[in-house]
């Protein structure tokens, strides 16, 4: 190792990013390919793949997919190609209401969107990454995968308690993943983002989110750019000592 050496240089390696059209994962793609990775996107809409990725080369591709169709693994197992680096960060709270009004359907359909299809990837992909004796795994969590959610930052008609329970998860399934692969050079870890406002913009939901910022101690809530380099820093050939880490990138919410 040399003073001049790039410890973020992903060239030679595969990325494979879920969630990939729009936000966070469209951010992703951004960056790992901006260090040098090969970008495989897998997302649900052609029109927001086509959208991130007509601005890359022609090593980057992707696929459209849902994950929880049993189709969309079968066709990623057919990539002919080993994934270095897994992100997974498709998820999200599909049934926004309060706690009581959630089914027990909606909390299974949570669960297998951000932890299930998460297990499955990691499950496709971690073998080839063993056998070759490197990979990185990360996990996209929030800081609701180690909080609860007052419910004073949430509006009256929503309510996150399938999502907030399923993220809690991912960090559990990220701790566990990272005791049974780890000695075979793949690490495994979580990323916790912050508030990034997502809804449609309305009156009450901008109030929402400003109050939600100047609760955070840097006074914002967060860009999908924010997160960025903590991926790339958590896929860097020189995070190898980084394993089973929950790293928490969220403004300061979680401290106070």
């Amino acid at each position: 190792m040399t003073t001049t050496e790039n410890w973020f240089n992903l060239t030679g390696k595969t990325c494979l990013i879920t969630g990939a059209g729009y936000g966070l994962g469209r951010a992703l793609v951004y960056g790992m390919a901006a260090h040098g990775a090969r970008v495989i996107g897998l997302a649900r809409s052609a029109e927001a793949l086509k959208d991130t990725f007509d601005v890359l080369g022609d090593d980057h591709r992707y696929l459209v997919g849902d994950l929880l169709a049993d189709s969309v693994y079968e066709d990623l197992e057919g990539l002919g190609e080993t994934v270095d680096i897994l992100v997974n960060n498709a998820g999200g709270d599909p049934f926004s209401r309060p706690w009581p009004q959630q089914t027990p359907e909606e909390w299974r359909l949570t669960f297998d969107v951000n932890v299930g299809a998460a297990e499955r990837l990691c499950r496709l992909f971690a073998p080839s990454m063993m056998r070759q004796g490197w990979g990185r795994i990360i996990n996209i969590a929030s800081v609701y995968g180690t909080l609860g959610q007052d419910s004073r930052n949430t509006l009256e008609t929503t309510g996150a308690g399938a999502y907030v329970a399923a993220k809690h998860a991912m960090v559990g399934l990220t701790n566990y993943l990272a005791c049974q692969v780890a000695d075979r050079g793949v690490t495994v870890n979580t990323l916790s983002p912050g508030m990034i406002p997502w809804w449609e913009s309305t009156p009450e939901r901008q109030r929402l989110w400003d109050a939600l910022a100047e609760k955070t101690p840097v006074k914002r809530n967060g860009t999908p750019d924010d997160f960025v380099t903590a991926v790339v820093f958590l896929a860097s050939p020189q995070s190898g000592f980084v394993n089973g880490s929950n790293l928490v990138v969220g403004g300061g919410w979680s401290i106070w």
